[in-house]
């Protein structure tokens, strides 16, 4: 490096400590070159605040220990030349970095002692940073104050550099106490004044603590949004500790629990790396709060204590609390009694601490620990009094625990009362969400107030109220109106992207191409994700009027079969001609275990594993399986069922069955919902869609019978729309499939376990994913999906399903027909053939399908078995 022409120490020292915020790097680079052009012509004061400037640059670049050894030398330079101002802002900067590092206690004192030093404007800076320390140690009223006087300070002094970090100190200050329209003020005040002076790293900075006065405010696709646009500038120049933590507790709220744990990790790996133990103990305690909502309580315990023994030596009786409280939840060996006055403790805690949102939850939390005890009563009490302003899980569980002490009173119609509302809070709440991802997996939040719901719904012994109370909360995310991501370039730039690496990683390019290609593909999804989340719904909410009704004269000859699992036991309700009824079936996990059984020896069939005597075995324990599932399920109801179609509405892994193995349903329709209410919907979009129009066959690549399926296909339905070869590129499919009446896709498909969102059809140029799908203004009226599992969901709480087949019905499809299980390809074409004749002649998509499924039927080998792995899902 070279000297800057003309500049003395002195000079570039002053620059470099303006460009702390705006440019960390240069700062330093600039601070370094200051300090040796000082230590040259013996400038001592130049010197000093050279050191200082590395020290806050090296504080920017999360590096606690080596602004720490820079600042402590520029207060002994200052000393040991008799410079005391600089002394003292030197240790105004060492107390900023050593707050950080955990030794709040140490900054105050470096702060008395700078304080005679100083006085006006340098005062008000010291002054902020005082405020600032105590911040961090929970006085936050103090903080206040001196947060307040500063600012004014700063605005009659035109100092617009330290007006801004203490507006965006008081910020963040306002988000955490709930007040966040001043939160919002200050920070967008801050934000236009570092725009102006340039100061781009404080930008992103302001705009993160946006995102998380956003997400304080229960906005999870501003906060996200906000998020991402400073984690433009964060990820050229390093994710702060504090960054990650803030996504963290927002992607936990969001139930995005893995995602949570990764940002927590980083977090305090970035804490650690940087020596910032105040950082550090909030990761742990960040991880322990993931681990807690992912129901690993030993490592929640685990990061919980180690998060509180560390608060408690900073002196941060606040935070200590919370490990506390997350300790707490995650103990098992304690008793209730001790538990319960131990929750009240930290509640009382928490809100003497000035933190409301994490005392009312501790509250909710000893509220159910004294469930039915008078302290029970007296704590839901505090909860309803101090719970209607919270976010809005919480408000949810408030009413929830309304809900519990109408009903101990003998009020049972309060307490259902008290449900609906906090069901409508869940609905706004969801309503605002536009991804289905997290649509989905809000219904997590609605999982005490249905299972309080249906149990004072079984009380009645009325099967009309049991029906009610399932199907409001059954795939709720369904009747929600589609939120498709906007059209905008970069969107589809991605996944033009993400198709054109999985197409290049499948056609045989070297191996260390393709781990490059297979990073692409992750650092692809990732980004596609996050641009879903940012998605806002519509906020309208829907309700489910005159449902009962509805049934009644929708269903004519059909029968509606809907099981309901309530605390672990499956119930059924039947419904036909216009009779309600009800039965319990036992334990839904003796259920689950033949449905596996069942799905184990078809795989074996289909795909041929094992000799004869193996496939000959798995050819009597799928006959066995499904004639216990069959018995299980429609045996007690039997005389219930009528002769027409079924209606069939699933819970939980039995969305996964292959009905039409099944006795009961062997040759009879059968369409399959996620709800009664989905079924409604879809047949009355059924009703709604024009018949007109020629359907649209696709043959995707690597798929041997494909384009002899479509080709055949294609003589029986002409006129038809034909795309084969390399004309069927997703571009061109994506298209063709706005407006069709019947789409038929004969492609490879994967269901996606890890990530449902990214199951896809393949195409010639790529896969398209249920996000290409979900930009499909109006989906075809039918789908059939001829590939390999093609139907499968995966299923959140609440019957909440993500898959192929679940989008399409979300977007608007009416009927998807798709596979739960591998299929034989020559015995794909010859069940596609015979349906599709039958679907031209007139027949509803279930009657075509166990029609053509019949006509197959006989000795269970994998063409019968390739046939009953085909389900009907929707209108039928």
């Amino acid at each position: 490096m070279t000297d800057i022409e003309g500049a003395s120490g002195e000079q570039l020292a002053e620059q470099a400590l303006r460009l702390v915020t705006a440019d960390p790097r240069q700062a330093g680079r600039l601070a370094a070159q200051a300090r040796r052009i000082a230590r040259r012509s013996g400038d001592r004061d130049a010197e000093s605040t050279a050191e200082r400037s590395l020290g806050l640059a090296a504080r920017e670049l999360n590096d606690a220990g080596t602004a720490l050894r820079h600042l402590r030398r520029a207060v002994r330079v200052a000393r040991a030349a008799g410079l005391p101002q600089r002394a003292a802002e030197a240790r105004m900067s060492l107390a900023l970095v050593l707050a950080e590092a955990g030794r709040p206690a140490q900054a105050l004192r470096e702060i008395d002692e700078a304080a005679p030093a100083l006085d006006g404007l340098p005062a008000a800076r010291l002054g902020m940073q005082r405020a600032l320390t105590l911040d961090r140690l929970s006085r936050f009223a103090e903080a206040m104050d001196g947060y307040t006087g500063a600012i004014a300070a700063f605005r009659r002094a035109g100092d617009q550099l330290w007006q801004a970090r203490a507006l965006t100190n008081r910020g963040v200050l306002h988000a955490y106490r709930g007040s966040l329209r001043q939160a919002e003020a200050d920070l967008f005040a801050a934000e236009r004044l570092y725009d102006v002076l340039g100061q781009h790293l404080a930008v992103a900075q302001v705009r993160h603590n946006l995102g998380f006065v956003a997400a304080q405010a229960g906005d999870v696709p501003g906060a996200l949004r906000w998020y991402d646009v400073a984690d433009e500038y964060f990820a050229r120049n390093g994710r702060s500790a504090i960054a990650l933590m803030d996504r963290g507790e927002l992607l936990l709220r969001a139930r995005l629990l893995p995602e949570a744990r990764d940002a927590a990790q980083a977090a305090l790996d970035a804490a650690r790396a940087g020596r910032t133990r105040l950082y550090e103990a909030q990761a742990r305690l960040m991880l322990a709060e993931v681990a807690n909502g992912g129901g690993d309580r030993r490592t929640a315990h685990r990061h919980a204590t180690a998060a509180h023994r560390a608060f408690v030596r900073q002196g941060r009786p606040a935070w200590a609390a919370l490990a506390r409280y997350a300790a707490l939840r995650a103990a098992d060996d304690t008793g209730p009694t001790r538990r319960l006055r131990r929750a009240r403790e930290v509640a009382a805690e928490l809100a003497a601490a000035g933190w409301p949102t994490p005392a009312l939850d501790a509250r909710l939390y000893a509220a159910g620990l004294a469930a039915g005890r008078a302290e029970g009563a007296a704590e839901l009490r505090l909860v309803l009094a101090a719970g209607r302003n919270g976010p809005a899980e919480l408000r949810v569980r408030a009413w929830h625990a309304a809900a519990l002490l109408r009903d101990a009173a003998g009020d049972t119609a309060g307490a259902r009362r008290a449900l609906l509302a906090g069901a409508r809070i869940l609905d706004t709440y969801r309503a605002a969400l536009g991804a289905t991802e997290l649509r989905t997996l809000a219904a997590s939040y609605a999982t005490d107030l249905a299972a309080t719901g249906l149990r004072l719904a079984r009380q009645t012994g009325r099967a009309r109220s049991v029906l009610w109370w399932a199907e409001r909360w059954k795939a709720a995310a369904l009747r929600l109106p589609p939120a498709r991501p906007p059209h905008e370039p970069a969107l589809a730039a991605d996944l033009a992207e993400l198709r054109r690496a999985v197409a290049e990683a499948d056609s045989g390019v070297p191996a260390g191409r393709v781990n490059a290609l297979w990073r692409q593909r992750r650092a692809l999804e990732e980004r596609i994700r996050r641009r879903s989340w940012h998605v806002r719904g519509s906020g309208s909410t829907t309700r489910t009027p005159n449902l009962l009704a509805r049934l009644d004269g929708q269903l004519h000859d059909r029968t509606l079969f809907e099981l309901i699992d309530i605390g672990g036991e499956l119930h059924v309700i039947v419904v036909h001609r216009g009779r309600f009824r009800s039965r319990a079936l036992g334990r839904t996990e003796r259920v689950v275990a033949e449905l596996e059984a069942l799905r184990f020896a078809l795989r074996r069939i289909v795909l041929r594993h094992g000799g004869p005597a193996s496939r000959a075995a798995a050819v009597q324990g799928a006959r066995h399986a499904a004639e216990q599932l069959d018995r299980a399920l429609f045996a007690p109801v039997r005389g219930w069922l009528g002769d027409g179609e079924l209606v069939v509405v699933p819970v939980g892994l039995l969305h996964a069955t292959p009905w039409a193995l099944l006795p009961t349903c062997r040759g009879r329709p059968v369409a399959v919902a996620p709800s009664a209410t989905a079924w409604l919907d879809a047949t009355a979009r059924a009703g709604a869609r024009p018949s007109t129009g020629s359907p649209l066959l696709v043959a995707g690549p690597g798929l041997t019978h494909a384009d002899r399926e479509v080709r055949r296909l294609a003589d029986a339905l002409a006129p038809a729309e034909v795309f084969v070869g390399a004309a069927a590129g997703a571009e061109a499919v994506l298209a063709a499939l706005d407006g069709a009446p019947l789409a038929h896709v004969a492609a490879h498909g994967g269901f996606r376990s890890d990530n449902p969102m990214f199951s896809y059809l393949r195409l010639a140029d790529g896969p398209i994913t249920v996000y290409d799908l979900e930009q499909v203004a109006r989906p075809p009226a039918v789908v059939v999906l001829s590939a390999c599992e093609s139907g499968l969901s995966t299923v959140h709480p609440g019957d909440e399903l993500m898959g192929l087949a679940a989008a399409l019905l979300g977007v608007g499809t009416a009927t998807v027909l798709g596979s739960v299980l591998p299929a034989q390809d020559e015995a794909t074409l010859e069940l596609m053939l015979d349906l599709h004749r039958r679907l031209a002649g007139g027949s509803g998509a279930a009657a075509a399908l166990a029609a053509a499924q019949a006509a197959m039927d006989g000795t269970l080998d994998e063409r019968s078995a390739t046939a009953a792995a085909f389900v009907c899902f929707g209108a039928g």
